[in-house]
């Protein structure tokens, strides 16, 4: 087989590895956002509360602070 053949071989098997590599990312990538996607909701309840119990803690400091 002469460096030519060799050659271009090696550069197929790079070139598929690189392919394969990238449709995995993007399989990975897919994969994690359907799961940020389907926890959205649940996410968005949690910071709501979150942000009620904060704006709740703030409106009882600011009514002590009043009442001082």
């Amino acid at each position: 087989m002469g460096f030519w053949d060799t050659f271009v071989r090696v550069w197929h098997v790079r070139t598929s590895a690189r392919i394969q590599s990238g449709i995995e990312n993007y399989l990975d990538e897919q994969k994690r956002m359907n799961e940020l996607n389907g926890n959205i909701s649940s996410i968005l309840n949690e910071l709501e509360k979150k942000n009620d119990a904060w704006e709740n803690e703030f409106e009882k400091i600011k009514k002590n602070d009043e009442n001082k």
